[in-house]
């Protein structure tokens, strides 16, 4: 009875649980990076903690409200021509409220301005790890892909090899080969093995650096489908166009321009620092017995008053924090300079390797078909005597490196296009999609 039972829950977890886990496609590989991800989480959170600087530099003009009370027991004795007394004993009571309301104050309000835009490149910094994140989640899929494609290459190898060898090993025993020819054939075999197993740790190593973005670790993939990658060029089809976009756009340019802006109201801070400042104060003040002149007696005090307080010397420290603040100005300058350069450079650097990477694959695919007809003329030459085992060991490691580097142009072109986008500040989710769009589950 109890082996019945056990059975019978044997098989309902059996067919609950899916034989095989469901293809990670690109897409959704994204949304789980998004979730996942170390890297974005933090920029996330930094994001939460600069945009609290507005909250904190808000409340500088706002009211700034205090209570303060205590409640005691005191004893004085004193003494009077030599004659010492009975002590007093006595309670004492004490509480206050007070009010200080800003009227006047330029530092402040300098402050308040640096919170905004600091708040606002903090935004930018988010936008562009979001964008790295798109970025870097493509690049590990196709690298994964990429070695997945390296191991069927190298399978293909093995058994090609595998042939060649055999067929090498029954014309010497029929007496139409060498010695030389069956050894030549069992050393690319015996490479094409030692290569694969390279090739088989790249792909675990592969998929281990997918599931460190993602979180899960991807069983299976989907493949690029030659007849839907579409080849484009860059939209506009001019660099200058690209590199305009990118001055105006990528989120390096921008957060360095509002570094400049930052640097400003820090100029702005610190010689406000000069100016008089002007708040309201008001309070209550009520006491009982406060001290031992005050026995016995109640205060109840009101005030309000306004209060200016004007620096008239600081030891030079303003006119230091003035030029301190106006050389981190100037540094931000040079940053913005320098990131602009930079980012001219990256883009023509990728537009033109869009155009060069599309020239690649139609390349490539011109010499995969080339070595297939090459390889199957030299096997029959090979069959005819007219060939040797080392043209056609040669002719197959020709075709599958074609093969190699076709896949590889693919995915450097859907890397290219990305970066590109990325470089200009208007690479989007939207994108991932597209790029999934040309993937579809391999068949078993």
């Amino acid at each position: 009875m109890k082996l019945l039972v056990l059975m019978t829950v044997l098989v309902v977890i059996a067919a609950a649980s899916p034989l095989h886990a469901a293809p990670l496609d690109l897409t959704t590989a994204y949304q789980k990076a998004v979730e996942y991800d170390a890297r974005l989480r933090s920029a996330k959170a930094d994001n939460l903690i600069y945009k609290e600087e507005i909250g904190k530099a808000k409340s500088q003009f706002r009211p700034n409200v205090r209570m303060n009370a205590s409640r005691g027991r005191s004893a004085t004795q004193w003494t009077s021509k030599g004659l010492v007394h009975v002590p007093d004993y006595y309670n004492t009571v004490n509480y206050g409220v007070s009010v200080r309301q800003p009227l006047l104050n330029f530092s402040t309000l300098a402050s308040y301005k640096q919170a905004k835009v600091v708040s606002e490149k903090s935004d930018v910094d988010l936008g562009k790890e979001e964008a790295s994140l798109i970025v870097r989640i493509t690049e590990a899929y196709c690298n994964a892909l990429y070695a997945e494609d390296n191991l069927a290459f190298s399978k293909a190898l093995i058994k090609a090899t595998l042939e060649q060898l055999e067929q090498a090993k029954q014309r010497f025993a029929k007496g139409f080969g060498t010695i030389t020819e069956v050894e030549e054939a069992q050393a690319g075999y015996d490479n094409a093995q030692a290569e694969g197993v390279d090739i088989s740790n790249s792909v675990e190593f592969s998929r281990q650096e997918l599931e460190n973005l993602t979180g899960v670790y991807p069983d299976q993939l989907c493949r690029v489908v030659s007849e839907k990658l579409l080849l484009q060029r860059p939209q506009p089809n001019n660099v200058e166009s690209w590199i305009e976009l990118a001055h105006s756009a990528n989120p390096e340019v921008v957060g360095a321009r509002q570094e400049i802006v930052i640097a400003k109201r820090e100029i702005e801070k610190q010689k406000a620092a000069r100016y008089p400042t002007i708040d309201l104060v008001a309070g209550r003040n009520y006491s009982e017995s406060e001290n031992n002149y005050s026995i016995g007696s109640i205060y109840d005090t009101y005030s309000i008053s306004l209060q200016m307080s004007v620096p008239v010397y600081t030891g030079g420290y303003i006119s230091a924090s003035v030029r301190q603040a106006h050389a981190k100005w100037l540094k931000a300058g040079e940053q913005l300079n320098w990131q602009e350069h930079g980012v001219e450079s990256e883009t023509r650097k990728y537009y033109n390797g869009v155009i060069s990477s599309i020239e690649q694959v139609k390349a490539y695919e011109q010499a995969v078909h080339s070595h297939e007809i090459a390889l199957t003329g030299t096997q029959k030459g090979y069959e005819a005597g007219l060939r040797s085992n080392v043209d056609v060991l040669d002719a197959q490691q020709k075709l599958f490196a074609s093969r190699r580097n076709l896949a590889k142009s693919r995915y450097q072109y859907i890397l290219n296009r990305l970066m590109l986008k990325q470089t200009a500040g208007i690479l989007s989710a939207t994108d991932i999609d597209e790029v999934n769009g040309w993937l579809v589950v391999a068949k078993p």
